[in-house]
């Protein structure tokens, strides 16, 4: 498992074996040409020896300093082209079109360009070869020494299109996937704020264990800040054990502070090494002193850095016990870093939605809660008091009490039905008549408030969803306990009326007092909220002769 990680995302010491390899191979073809020795074979030879020396200096220095490697990585490209620009001519013969190492020498230098450095490089690389390639043949031509034009002419126009290739297919370097993130499973229980730290702890460790297998490293740790909160957040992952704990004010506040120039950093704190990934993906190493508070407070010493933001935070990534730690793994750990500040702007938005779905859900119980079981209490003391009021003056109490006992029958009823509806959901393809639905509602609010009350309807049946029955039952009994307590009315009258354009109309009157001391515009609050969800208006007409409620709903189309 170690070896096979050895070159996982090691571009430089795959580049360098690459080079070592090529560089033999083409002194072994030089030497042992079947075509006869080349134009000038010990020029040839002592430069090819020299160059595999080279390149094997190279690779041992590519295995064993990821600084070294970046710095020596363009002087090493510029010799490469001059060698191979030099050995191209040097080694000629009149027969060894196709056992020259020649494309498959120019096709590495070209592909070293594009993993190092990217596209931009490849086209100059290109340019490189191609011009000195046509320089050095006209020099030689100038000079005398003799060179196949067919060969010369058909080299150029490999390297023309081998050239137009590479460039095409590294405009794709760079390009990063995302990571699939952990979406951890929706919890219940009285205590949101719990909830919540679960859910972004479950986050934090998926993500966590994600980038140190990507990675390939011991441990990984993030940091996070919120815009509005002095403390940090610190998650870690060693080696399989997550913690999280939050950091009061100090110097991984100030470290976040600083105007980040970077996306990610490869950092050797005890040398003073770091070489940085700039946004437009350029790779440049910065000399002086530095610190890093978060690798600081994690005691990590090398490793790599990366900074994220997201819509209400900002934060690091860090990740430490890289096995033999590359330039590559930069792009990877800042591609980690966007992906990990986009995860916690998804799961702020969940927790948002879901704060607000809680929210929703309690005010629609408490109106519901309000609208029917407030006012039956409110009505029965009504009654009680009634009752006392007819035992005083000797009348028999049982009748009363026997229509109490109903109407709290029919209250258990309806409170059945309002947990059957919130345990299953409204079945919206259900319908019911709503006329006969209210008629039997104003029957039992005429008889449990002890006032008369009528229904009338233009039309019959007419059919609405279950779900907008239950809140017209409802809206009715908040309007009828309103009129009697607040206006003390004798008598309630309803009229239903359903329109062409699928609008259903209600209007409620009372003869009561109205709204004598309420402010103008003023409306029932639990009767408004309802309407407003509704989709429907509400006007108010209130006088000495009592209150009318004009009521106008959408009619959902049944199925």
């Amino acid at each position: 498992m170690q070896g096979r990680q050895l070159l996982i995302r090691r571009t430089a010491r795959a580049l360098a074996i690459s080079r070592a390899i090529l560089a033999l191979v083409f002194l072994v073809a030089v030497w042992l040409e079947p075509a006869g020795p080349a134009r000038m074979a010990w020029l040839a030879c002592a430069m090819l020896i020299a160059y595999f020396a080279w390149s094997c200096l190279i690779a041992a220095i590519a295995w064993s300093s990821w600084w070294w490697d970046f710095r020596l990585a363009r002087p090493v490209q510029i010799i490469d082209v001059i060698v191979f620009e030099a050995a191209a001519f040097v080694t000629e013969t009149a027969a060894n079109d196709f056992s020259s190492p020649f494309l498959a020498f120019s096709a590495f230098l070209l592909i070293t360009a594009s993993v190092r450095w990217g596209q931009r490089s490849v086209l100059l690389t290109a340019l490189a070869l191609i011009g000195l390639y046509g320089v050095a043949g006209a020099l030689f031509h100038a000079v005398g020494i003799w060179i196949d034009p067919f060969q010369f002419g058909l080299r150029l126009m490999y390297m023309i299109a081998l050239s137009m290739m590479i460039i095409w297919l590294s405009a794709e370097r760079g390009v990063s996937r995302g990571i699939p993130l952990p979406i951890p499973a929706p919890d219940t229980g009285p205590d949101t704020c719990a909830i919540a730290d679960k859910r972004r702890n479950a986050v934090m460790a998926g993500a966590l264990a994600h980038v140190r297998r990507s990675c390939h490293a011991r441990g990984a740790a993030i940091a996070i800040t919120r815009t509005e909160e002095p403390w940090i957040d610190l998650y870690c992952d060693y080696g399989g054990l997550f913690t999280a704990e939050r950091i009061g004010p100090g110097a991984l506040n100030e470290d976040f502070g600083r105007d980040p120039r970077h996306d990610a950093v490869l950092f050797d704190l005890p040398r003073q090494r770091r070489i940085v990934a700039l946004p437009d993906l350029k790779l440049a190493p910065l000399a002086g002193e530095f610190a890093y508070a978060l690798a600081q407070t994690c005691q990590v010493s090398s490793g790599l850095l990366a900074g994220f933001r997201s819509v209400g935070s900002h934060g690091q990534v860090l990740v430490w016990g890289v096995s033999h730690p590359a330039t590559d793994d930069l792009p990877v750990i800042a591609a980690l870093a966007r992906d990990i500040g986009a995860a916690i702007d998804r799961e702020d938005m969940a927790m948002l939605a879901q704060s607000i779905a809680v929210s929703n859900l309690r005010n629609d119980l408490a109106r519901d809660l309000h609208d029917s079981v407030a006012q039956f209490l409110a009505g029965t003391l009504f009654r009680l008091e009634a009752l006392r009021r007819w035992i005083r003056e000797g009348h028999d109490p049982d009748p009363e009490i026997l229509a109490m006992k109903e109407a709290f029958r029919g209250e258990q009823g309806q409170l059945r039905m309002m947990i059957e509806r919130l345990r299953r959901g409204v079945e919206g393809d259900r319908g019911t008549d709503i006329v006969t639905e209210l008629e039997t509602l104003m029957v039992e609010m005429g008889a449990h408030w002890q006032i008369a009350a009528a229904v009338r309807s233009d039309a019959r049946p007419i059919t609405v969803s279950m779900g907008l029955t239950h809140e017209l039952r409802l809206l009715v009994r908040e309007a009828v306990a309103n009129a009697v307590r607040h206006g003390a009315c004798t008598r309630i009258d309803l009229d239903l009326a359903s329109r062409n354009e699928g609008l259903l109309q209600i209007s409620i009157s009372d003869n009561g007092n109205g709204f004598l001391h309420a402010p103008p515009g003023s409306r029932p609050r639990s009767i408004g909220e309802r309407i407003d969800a509704l989709g429907g208006r509400m006007d108010i007409v209130s006088g000495a002769s009592g209150v009318r409620l004009d009521i106008v709903v959408p009619l959902p189309k049944m199925a």
